[in-house]
């Protein structure tokens, strides 16, 4: 069975275009195929002028997925949001967030014994090794902190801002405390939103789309992969297809994943507006939800004017969360008059699967060669041990790729 390529990576999400621009940028004669536009969750919507990231908002600056962009030549273009006028809102009074030493400080939110209690915990944040966490909860993690109750909703909404996710139950300590580490590192929010990177990564590597792939199979040291315009062969593959169902759906047994936890979601108000509303940044205590003013300091907007996003961690009911978010935007400063423009996603699927507890955090998410097929290789946020949403995307696309790699040392004969 000749190999037409060296690798074909399914999907052109982040991870899937991490993964193609990996594989050719290593020689192999790689394609990406697409069912639909590339981008995946990272796609943008333009409305009058007004740039609406479809999925995640922010890119974390020296995390996981920063370097391999940096790694293919990708230098991030954007602006930070303001962490120091970040404001909580507890029992309808708005209060300094306590994102740092000097806001801690500051803050009315807290009492002085909550203040010391919490100042330790982030003062020793920094040190703590997140895999000996791993087989806690982040409600766990957080009772054996000596927080009182204001702490505890402070440090909550703060892994809540930083990974989406809303069930501190469930959701595996290891990976909050990561993620928090790696926020203090710093964001960027985008300039033209994420469609700035999709552009550069689709680039790198060829990208076929209208292409639906219908199964992969390996015979005889190769892939097959069965597509709406026919069979495609490969020397390695890489299932980049987004949520773990699809992903199943292209392998001809199940790997023995087994529950994954659950799809981190949440319902998402976008809206355009004619001037910067004040105070503009308001993460919600009492309920799980988050304003923030993307544009300024990104470039999403015309000039003088706003992009705001209102976001709800874990989607509930669509007409709820929506009432929900516009009070939610009214309060940052967004007044009706001075909306433009708008879009409402009810369930936007943030990533495939939250890290559990249950499951020993991020070391138990599958392996990126966790397939079952050999030369058949797995790429997502919910693939691998390192990082989440972007990050666990573009990781994992990348460690695929290198594994897709090696594992024909010989070059094959390839058609480009």
């Amino acid at each position: 069975m000749r190999a037409d390529w060296d690798v074909i990576v399914i999907g052109a999400g982040l991870a899937g275009l991490a993964a193609g621009a990996t594989a050719a940028r290593a020689g192999s004669a790689t394609l990406v195929l697409e069912a639909h536009l590339p981008g995946g969750r990272a796609r943008v919507t333009e409305k009058d002028g007004f740039v609406f990231n479809r999925g995640i908002h922010a890119l974390y600056q020296g995390g996981a997925g920063w370097e391999v962009l940096r790694s293919l030549g990708i230098e991030p273009q954007g602006s930070p949001p303001p962490l120091a006028r970040y404001q909580a809102l507890a029992d309808g009074e708005l209060h300094l967030l306590p994102t740092s030493p000097d806001s801690l400080r500051r803050t009315t939110l807290l009492g002085q014994k909550d203040k010391e209690a919490l100042a330790a915990l982030l003062a020793r944040l920094s040190r703590l090794h997140p895999q000996r966490h791993a087989g806690a909860s982040v409600s766990q993690w957080i009772a054996g902190a000596g927080l009182g109750p204001a702490a505890v909703a402070a440090v909550d909404a703060l892994v809540r801002l930083t990974t989406y996710v809303s069930d501190m139950n469930t959701f595996a300590a290891d990976a909050a405390v990561a993620q928090l580490q790696r926020a203090a590192g710093g964001v960027l929010y985008l300039h033209g939103g994420w469609a700035q990177l999709i552009t550069r990564l689709a680039a790198l590597c060829q990208v076929r789309t209208g292409i639906k792939v219908i199964g992969v199979a390996s015979a005889a040291g190769r892939v097959e992969v069965a597509t709406s315009n026919g069979p495609l062969v490969a020397q390695s593959v890489i299932i980049a297809a987004g949520r773990p169902a699809a992903a199943l759906r292209l392998l001809p047994a199940d790997p023995g994943w087994g529950d994954l936890g659950p799809e981190v979601t949440a319902a998402c108000l976008d809206a355009g507006v004619r001037r910067v509303p004040d105070p503009g940044y308001i993460v919600g205590l009492d309920a799980p939800v988050y304003a923030t003013v993307q544009s300024p300091p990104a470039r999403q907007a015309p000039a003088g004017q706003a992009v705001v996003a209102a976001v709800r961690y874990g989607a509930t009911e669509a007409t709820a969360d929506r009432a929900v978010l516009r009070a939610h935007m009214a309060r940052a400063g967004v007044r009706e008059e001075d909306v433009t423009t708008s879009r409402f996603l009810a369930r936007m699927v943030v990533a495939g699967a939250a890290p559990t507890a249950a499951r020993g955090g991020l070391g138990g998410r599958p392996a990126v060669d966790a397939t079952g097929l050999p030369g058949v290789y797995l790429a997502g946020d919910w693939v691998g041990p390192t990082g989440l949403i972007a990050d666990a995307a573009l990781a994992s696309g990348q460690a695929a790729a290198l594994r897709a790699v090696q594992a024909f040392p010989i070059p094959a004969t390839s058609a480009t």
